[in-house]
């Protein structure tokens, strides 16, 4: 990695940190919801339930007049217990139908009221067709409305037209009462039920709806959520506001709204609850937690990919002074082809001083990433899980804002193992180099790509020095990225033995012999081997570095062969000047 992408990775980062913290707020935001609907139907439960009393108080009211008109203290003494009952009902009322007295008939007519009101006279009876005949409470405020035709008014004639056509409850628009309380009434025709219905036994009762009555007591509502009931027609007709949200941030938030809506028994309302949000109900705890461990996390990549730009270069400039080395031997290689030798000898020395200082840097860079980072996250999963065990309700915020810490803290430990696995099997320090084969073996996971993998090993293999252990097994990790990225091959051969006896090519006695094949589409081995890339011509000079020999040959009729001869010296410091000069 170069020192120009280091913007790009920085962008990433900041995105997958924005990310995260919108992932915080969403969940914040969805809590909040949740929290709002339940508040939402509990409303709308309340103003349902009274527009349902509402109905039936009318029903019952009108059967308990039909079935005894005459029966003036049951009726009153009804109306009286409902209105004390019922807050939102203002009052209840009925209309007779009053007969058109012909021409010549004077006032005196035979239409009398029903309900024994007092205040009834007949002259003004018959100056209406459908007059109040009944009011409770019967008061001074109230009064003035005895003998009076509703239909007079515009804001009630088309829905008492309605009611008297179909006989059903239907509800007038809202208006202002008496005291200047928005009211809505609530009619339902009907007729005597012990006589012939006709006009003479038509009534309507009707009862004054207190619309600030229906919305329930904003106590039970979060602080700084606002429920208003809205007509028909868009128009706020009562509303209930808990205690004011002053939280930072409550005026810069978008809002949360739910609406509902009722229609039934005539009864027509929107229902609209809103919630202020302020920074406090998005968990600022774990917002920070987030920031923290995002800036912890990026400072730690930053290192890694600068000690890896530092690398590269160092690489680079190595190989670039053994290239140029090399192209001078070529020039002076038929007159000086004793000193060719000689620096030959040299540059695979330093060869192996490079790889030794790259598995140096490597598991120095890996114990650092074990020991450091390892045990901060090791204690952070500890405070996590003392806060979980101190607060073991999952629902409290504490405990799941741990939980949050938890699995972040999990997250960024397994990224790091991969991280130290990649540059230091760990088995192989601990187990030795058969469970580091096993273990590279399976994390290459063969069977998930349609693999066969044929495995045979023989010898011991577990009593080699360090410097055998990381060659065979760089060899095989190399191999197997080859493999699993180029080769498209359905069989994969590995064998790796320790022979005590007999010989192999030029090297005899105590040796290792590594063959790795495959049945895949294989490359044109003489033109491609060692001139591009570095995968080769690393696994070649780590087996020279240890004196043996490397090669790359076709795999029969398809595929490649990797074969590799590695002799162990009883010092396991091999003696460069038995390398011969091939190339």
């Amino acid at each position: 990695m170069s020192k120009p992408q280091f913007p790009l990775v920085t962008a990433i980062w900041i995105s997958i940190t924005v990310l995260m913290l919108g992932l915080s707020v969403r969940s914040s935001y969805s809590l909040l919801q949740k929290r709002l609907n339940n508040n939402t139907q509990y409303v709308y439960s309340s103003v349902y339930e009274k527009t349902y009393i509402n109905e039936i108080l009318l029903q019952n009211f009108t059967a308990l007049v039909s079935a005894n008109p005459r029966d003036f203290v049951t009726i009153r003494s009804y109306a009286n217990e409902m209105h004390k009952r019922y807050p939102q009902i203002m009052r209840l009322q009925i209309q007779q139908q009053a007969p058109s007295p012909p021409p010549e008939q004077t006032v005196s007519g035979p239409f009398e009221p029903l309900f024994g009101q007092p205040d009834l006279s007949r002259e003004v009876l018959a100056n209406t067709n459908f007059p109040l005949t009944f009011i409770e409470p019967l008061t001074a405020d109230t009064r003035y409305l005895m003998g009076h035709n509703l239909e007079d008014d515009p804001a009630l004639s088309e829905t008492l037209s309605f009611a008297q056509r179909y006989h059903q409850p239907v509800s007038s628009a809202p208006f202002r009462g008496e005291n200047t309380a928005q009211v809505y009434a609530l009619f339902l025709a009907f007729y005597d039920r012990n006589a012939a219905p006709n006009a003479q036994n038509l009534y309507i009762a009707s009862i004054i709806v207190n619309i600030a009555s229906l919305l329930p007591n904003a106590n039970f509502m979060n602080e700084g959520a606002r429920a208003q009931i809205i007509s028909e027609h868009d128009i706020i007709l009562d509303e209930r506001t808990a205690t004011e949200n002053t939280g930072l941030g409550s005026d810069l938030l978008p809002p949360l709204k739910d609406t509902r809506t009722i229609n039934r028994f005539g009864q027509s309302f929107k229902l609209y609850i809103t919630q202020k949000v302020s920074l406090q109900d998005l968990n600022p705890g774990l917002l920070l937690a987030i920031l923290f461990c995002s800036a912890g996390g990026y400072a730690l990549l930053l290192a890694y990919l600068r000690q890896r730009v530092r690398s590269a270069s160092q690489h680079a400039q190595l190989y670039e002074k053994l290239k140029k080395e090399r192209q001078q031997l070529e020039l002076r290689i038929h007159m000086r082809t004793q000193e060719l030798r000689d620096q030959l000898i040299e540059n695979r020395r330093l060869t192996h001083q490079v790889l030794a200082v790259q598995e140096k840097e490597r598991r120095s860079l890996s114990r650092e990433l074990h020991d450091e980072l390892g045990q901060s996250l090791t204690a952070i999963r500890t405070d996590a899980k003392i806060l979980k065990r101190i607060h073991p309700e999952e629902n409290n915020i504490v405990h799941q804002t741990a939980d949050s810490i938890d699995a972040i803290a999990q997250n960024i430990y397994d990224v790091t193992y991969g991280l130290m696995r990649t540059l230091r099997p760990t088995a192989l320090d601990d187990l030795g180099l058969m469970d580091a084969l096993q273990e590279c073996i399976a994390n290459n996971r063969f069977a998930e790509h349609n693999i066969h993998l044929h495995t045979d090993f023989r010898g011991a293999l577990n009593e080699m020095s360090e410097d055998y252990n990381i060659t065979l097994f760089r060899l095989t990790q190399e191999s197997f990225s080859n493999i699993l990225k180029y080769a498209h091959a359905k069989n994969v051969r590995i064998e790796l033995h320790r022979l005590e006896k007999g010989q192999r090519g030029d090297i005899s006695g105590d040796r290792l012999e590594l063959l790795i094949s495959d049945d895949g589409v294989g490359f044109d081995v003489e033109s491609q081997a060692f001139k591009s890339g570095f995968g080769l011509i690393g696994m070649r000079e780590r087996v020279r570095a240890l004196g043996g020999t490397f090669s790359v040959r076709q795999n029969h009729d398809r595929g490649t062969r990797i074969t590799a001869v590695i002799p162990i010296v009883g010092n396991h410091n091999p003696q460069p000047d038995s390398l011969t000069l091939s190339r």
